[in-house]
């Protein structure tokens, strides 16, 4: 059995977003066009303009499907007879735990309890996936778990 995920897969697109984005860089640009040669602009509308624009960019980007997320690294479940990998998102850590080096699969409360052989404990906490991401988790790790003689309950 395995289960592979890729957690930044494209998203559904969104008109309103593809316009907000859109509105939102149009009206940076305007402000800096309009405001380019005055003297009495401060460098505080300066930056409102950028992060404007910026905003503007991600929010269009979005709308079209693509994670912006994913520009930072990956996040994904990995989860098969050898080992389960779990990175719930770009800028966590990830989980490596090869099967061979678990001693007990315990499940409490929406979190894995594993320990480990060398006597250490790993927590894997399945709130940050969705609700079905982590429900399919769960199966996998007990179905594989009672394949290997270990406790998942």
């Amino acid at each position: 059995m395995e289960l592979k995920i890729d957690l930044y897969k494209e998203k559904k697109k969104s008109l309103f977003r593809v316009g907000l984005g859109i509105l939102f860089f149009s009206t940076a640009i305007t402000g800096i066009i309009v405001n380019y040669n005055k003297e009495t602009l401060i460098p505080l509308m300066w930056f409102v303009y950028v992060i404007l624009a910026l905003s503007g960019i991600v929010q269009f980007v979005g709308g079209l499907g693509y994670p912006i997320d994913s520009l930072f690294g990956k996040a994904y479940i990995w989860i098969n007879d050898e080992f389960i990998s779990l990175k719930p998102s770009a800028l966590r850590k990830e989980h490596l735990i090869k099967w061979n080096e678990i001693q007990t699969v315990d499940y409490k409360l929406n979190k894995f309890i594993i320990q480990k052989t060398d006597k250490t404990t790993v927590i894997i906490d399945l709130s940050k996936f969705e609700y079905m991401v982590s429900m399919k988790i769960k199966e996998v790790i007990c179905d594989i778990g009672k394949q290997k003689m270990l406790i998942c309950e």
